[in-house]
């Protein structure tokens, strides 16, 4: 027993009887036993104190080592957001010293993360860690929490790039056929359902187009280490430049390929459109076979239409399979409509649409000329240029039995630069003779307007004529306003300084024809033909006829009206004030080698009337 034992023993055990103290030698033995009852007290506080800091460092010991040794990035940072502590996994991946960590919002951005989030007490999240200074980012899942008291933050994150990277092969597989690169089933029908639900009165319809090739399957038998014919993967790539214009390019099943066709490129003329476009694809397909030598592949096309064939993605799938059996029936690569109403529409059009190439190459186009007269005077004081074709199967065509064709593929531009070209050689001619009359006007398209060189494709075509831009009238049709920026106007300028007429045609049927001759330089304007027709027997049409007339006047814009099919028609306009007049009361439109006798007739009822 220890000291103190003995003296608390000694201090507390009853004395004898017999052994009287002083009173002060009992206070000193009390003072004496409570210090050492202190001493004993303090004595088991400091070692339980000492066994708990031992405890203490034991666990913050045993914190740390976990913490060094997670592989986990950990990092502890003061309420500046500087580091006081990084694991060796942080630590060992971003330069030393780093500060502040270089831990951004997204792969590209230069917006570091941490003082954003920084006031919220608890936050996690995807992050991008920069681990090298010409290094890409690494993202990483990051949380952060604050605590209050301190203001200090713990930190921790973990690399998910490999994650990530699995994912995107996950998403890819997802989107992308791995053989063909083009999109899958799944989001096929995705795209057709975002198709359906996308369309407007405007844009009611849209179409599938499946594209099948035979003998694929049997050629994947044959060969099962290539997972797809070579001649498929062409035209798999073949078909990926319809992406551009909006169409969607998938994988539809083993041996057949499909494409989803928009609603904008089914507006008009649809039928013709679709067919046209599945000509070519044929054609693609028939250039891949030869290619790769697989002279007995043929390929079927079966196409069906939103909401004709079906308003879901797997009813309209299965018309188009539909027409691919029908077309296949056949024996041949060819295409087929899963409804017949637009199967027999097309080939009249398309049969028109190769002649009409042809025709330019064989020289089958003429120019056709049809007077303008003075009611005035009574003379002719002008021409219209009209196209006419010399089918060899079908005669002579007029522009609207073809003209809409020629805007769809784009020959409308040469065609107005052939008439230019006719008419200029003409005017040179009847100049040469002494029967030159008037302005020689010309109809010109919204796709010729638009074409960077029409100013100065004129231009040289004068030069080479040798004849001046104010004989010439060029007759701009609504459709060139209809959407407007600023080349029109300086592209009408360049017109005029050049010494062009310019004149509005078809003045009245477009809803914005006053704005257009508010807003741009006109020298004249030529009332619509629906105006024209049966106005001696519509006072309302008669009416609107003489405002429109009298609008001109007042504006100081020449007048023109064509279409003029009887005396009546002509007096009355002549009473409105309109003096040019055009129209088979006249005269039909007539080629040039007919134009000295139609002037001869003229002189001599003149002569007549003199005498």
């Amino acid at each position: 027993m220890p000291l103190s034992g003995w003296l608390l023993l000694s201090a507390l055990a009853p004395l004898p009887a017999d052994a009287a103290l002083s009173g002060d030698t009992r206070t000193m033995l009390l003072a004496l036993t409570v210090l050492l009852l202190l001493v004993i007290v303090l004595s088991l506080y400091n070692r339980k104190l000492l066994q708990s800091n031992k405890t203490a460092d034991s666990e913050q010991r045993a914190l740390k080592n976990l913490l060094d040794q997670s592989a986990e990035f950990i990092a502890i940072l003061d309420s500046n957001l500087q580091p006081t502590y990084l694991n060796p996994a942080f630590s060992s991946v971003i330069p030393a010293p780093q500060y502040p960590l270089a831990i951004f919002k997204d792969e590209e951005s230069d917006a570091l993360l941490l003082a954003e989030i920084a006031p919220q007490p608890h936050w996690h999240g995807e992050a991008w860690l920069q681990l090298a200074q010409n290094e890409r980012r690494t993202p990483v899942a990051l949380t952060m929490t604050r605590h209050l008291d301190s203001g200090s933050y713990l930190l921790t994150g973990r690399d998910i790039s490999t994650c990530k990277r699995k994912q995107t092969e996950q998403d890819a597989d997802y989107i992308y056929d791995a053989d063909t690169g083009l999109f899958t089933p799944l989001l096929l029908n995705q795209f057709i359902q975002t198709a359906i639900n996308s369309t407007t009165a405007s844009q009611p319809q849209f179409a599938i187009f499946l594209i099948k090739s035979n003998q694929v399957l049997s050629y994947m038998a044959a060969a099962p280490q290539d997972k797809v014919p070579d001649v498929i993967r062409s035209l798999s790539s073949q078909l990926k430049q319809y992406s551009s214009k909006g169409a969607v390019v998938a994988r539809y099943n083993t041996d057949t390929l499909a494409i989803l066709i928009p609603a904008h490129l089914c507006s008009a003329q649809i039928e013709v459109n679709l067919n046209r476009l599945a000509h070519k694809i044929l054609l693609v397909a028939d250039q891949a076979a030869q290619e790769f030598k697989q002279s007995a592949l043929q390929t079927y096309i079966g196409i069906s239409i939103y909401p004709l064939d079906g308003t879901s993605p797997a009813v309209l799938l299965s018309s188009a399979s539909t027409a691919i059996c029908n077309a296949a029936r056949l024996g041949r690569s060819n295409m087929q409509f899963a409804n017949s109403r637009y199967q027999l529409k097309a080939p009249e059009y398309l049969a028109l649409e190769a002649e009409l190439l042809k025709a330019q190459e064989n020289d089958e186009f003429d120019v056709y000329y049809q007077p303008r007269l003075s009611i005035g005077s009574n003379r002719v004081v002008g021409y219209e240029a009209l196209l006419r074709w010399h089918n060899p199967k079908r005669g002579i065509l007029a522009p609207q039995y073809f003209l809409n064709i020629a805007d769809d593929t784009g020959q409308v531009v040469v065609l107005d630069k052939l008439v230019f070209r006719k008419c200029c050689q003409q005017l040179n001619h009847w100049q040469q003779t002494g029967i030159s009359r008037g302005r020689m006007s010309v109809n010109i398209s919204t796709l010729s307007f638009r074409q960077q060189d029409f100013v100065s494709s004129l231009q040289q075509q004068l030069e080479d004529a040798q004849l001046s831009a104010d004989l010439f009238e060029l007759e701009l049709h609504e459709d060139i306003f209809l959407q407007p920026d600023s080349t029109i106007n300086t592209t009408l300028q360049q017109l005029i300084t050049l010494g062009f007429h310019l004149t509005l045609d078809n003045f009245g049927q477009g809803i914005s024809s006053l704005s257009v001759l508010r807003e741009y330089p006109l020298h004249s304007l030529k009332i619509a033909q629906s105006f024209i027709r049966d106005m001696e027997h519509n006072e309302q049409q008669r009416n609107i006829t003489a405002s429109l007339i009298r609008l001109a006047s007042y504006l100081q814009i020449d007048v023109i009206a064509t279409g003029i099919e009887n005396e009546m028609q002509a007096y009355l306009l002549h009473v409105m004030g309109c003096d040019i007049l055009q129209g088979h009361l006249f005269s039909k439109a007539l080629p040039a080698s007919e134009i000295p006798a139609l002037l001869a007739r003229e002189n001599r009822l003149l002569r007549k009337e003199v005498g």
